[in-house]
Order: C-alpha cells, then structure tokens, then sequence
C-alpha cells in the first residue's frame, strides 16, 4: 500500500492539485480494498479526485465510477486522458459488446 505521501505526490504530478487529507484517506481505503466505500461532501468539494487517485498508484487497476449524469462521465473522461489515463463513459449510447470487451 503506498503511503498518503506518495499519493499526494502522485496526484500533484498527474492532475496538477494537492489533495486534502480528506481525500487522501478516502484513496487509501480504496485502495486497501477491504471495505465499501461511502464519501459524503458538498459540491465541487472534490470527491471526483478521490476516485481518480488509486488509478495513480494501483498498476493495472480498474476503477468503477458511477455518476448521474451522462455528461459528468463525458466530464471524468476527458480529464482522464489529459492525465494520460484510459477511460470510457457507459451510458445508453456506448454501452456496445466492442466497449465491454478487454
């Protein structure tokens, strides 16, 4: 498990933000990937970043996000892959068997 300290790093480098403690804390327990993970915080508060941050740290890792609107995962998507990140957004529209397929 690598150390709240080199997922600040790591987050720093890649999206060009310094993430709370909050949001470090978060990250980690996703990536001890032993319990379900709840965040609960206002808007534009952040909670986005914590999803994205395993994926710094995690070699090979895959990670689910859920989002109620289509054009917030169009959003995640394209941030994703300023990052450098592969990244794909289901919904009705491309929700193919060629984007289900690895």
């Amino acid at each position: 498990l690598p150390s709240l300290s080199n997922i600040r790093t790591s987050t720093q480098q890649f999206f060009g933000v310094r993430p709370c403690l909050w949001q470090l804390k978060v990250a980690e327990t996703i990536l001890k990937g032993d319990n379900d993970v709840i965040c609960v915080a206002g808007t534009g508060m952040g909670k986005t970043l914590t999803f994205w941050m395993p994926l710094l740290v995690r070699e090979n890792g895959i990670q689910i996000v859920v989002t109620p609107l289509n054009l917030l995962g169009k959003q995640n998507v394209a941030c994703l892959m300023k990052a450098g990140i592969q990244a794909i957004s289901i919904s009705g529209e491309t929700a193919t068997p060629a984007n289900f397929h690895v």
